[in-house]
């Protein structure tokens, strides 16, 4: 998969025993009691699935943002001196996948796939507290298009604010995430995007108006950057999967040029922009289908 990640950004592709072996673990000073690990994170979320009763393929994680230290002994080495038992290593940010093979189906003839994942940034949490202080996580459940890795995530199926301050916690509300999830649902969605359509008029004034919005200040939230929207019009022309048609486009299409986009986004901002998408494809959907305005078509 690493040949087509789920995200791209600033990001490297890393093994769990590599983080789980080498890496150090951030504190909380006031203490010095260790935050929930990376690796643990990943080993709590895959151990929750397997109790629920889903096989699991190997999990895909990606980092980014190194914080790089040395050991006390190597404090007066030129860097290039360093051995490397003497580097110490973690990533601020790290987000990792878990695909669910059996669970499949397809929406205009592109397999899709059931995944789980989750984000952690250790931005999010204050390091000046001691280990009462809870600890912040994101995580999703979801399907993902094979033949373009993007992630297709609802607002039903995201936790954009986990707060958790041990490893069974976040294995309740991941239970709690899958429990109320509904896949049939999500599918459908998905499914029906495929019955509407935006012509080359109305995709252009889509692309326009998402344009503005950072100096309207009545636009609704906005899923994608300038550079990213660019990206949006170069795959209307030339995407091999989902290109217009003779200038229509469907909303299953423009929903994965999004999607397809968003893996450029950072870590910590890639779930909140991917459930943005949703909701707008959402709002084109019921404007085409009811013949209601919508700020984005600009009717």
């Amino acid at each position: 998969m690493d040949n087509n990640p789920f995200i791209v950004a600033n990001t490297i592709p890393l093994e769990l025993n590599e983080i789980r072996e080498k890496h150090i673990i951030p504190v909380f000073s006031k203490d010095n009691t260790p935050l929930i690990s990376q690796s643990q994170i990943v080993d709590t979320t895959f151990e929750t699935l397997l109790d629920l009763g889903y096989e699991l393929a190997e999990p895909e994680i990606r980092v980014s943002h190194p914080i790089m230290g040395r050991i006390p002994e190597a404090r007066n080495k030129q860097a290039n001196e360093l051995l490397p038992h003497e580097v110490t290593l973690y990533y601020e940010r790290m987000m990792f996948l878990l695909k669910i093979p059996k669970i499949t189906s397809r929406v205009d003839g592109k397999d899709l796939s059931l995944v789980v994942g989750g984000i952690k940034s250790y931005s999010w949490d204050n390091l000046g507290r001691n280990h009462m202080a809870v600890q912040h996580f994101k995580f999703f459940v979801g399907f993902q298009v094979w033949v373009c890795s993007n992630l297709c995530v609802s607002s039903d199926g995201a936790v954009l604010e986990l707060k958790a301050s041990s490893a069974p916690l976040i294995s309740a509300q991941a239970r709690e995430m899958m429990r109320v999830y509904e896949p049939e649902k999500h599918l459908n969605w998905l499914s029906g995007l495929e019955n509407y359509s935006l012509n080359a008029s109305q995709f252009a004034h889509f692309i326009g108006r998402c344009s503005m919005q950072p100096y309207d200040e009545n636009a609704p939230e906005m899923a994608l950057t300038s550079s990213q929207l660019s990206s949006v019009v170069k795959g209307y022309y030339a995407d091999h999967h989902f290109s217009h048609n003779q200038g229509d486009i469907s909303l299953w299409n423009l929903y994965n040029l999004v999607t397809e986009a968003n893996k450029s986004s950072y870590i910590v901002g890639f779930l909140d922009r991917g459930v943005t998408g949703e909701k707008i494809m959402e709002e084109l959907k019921i404007s085409l289908e009811m013949k209601t305005p919508s700020w984005y078509l600009g009717n």
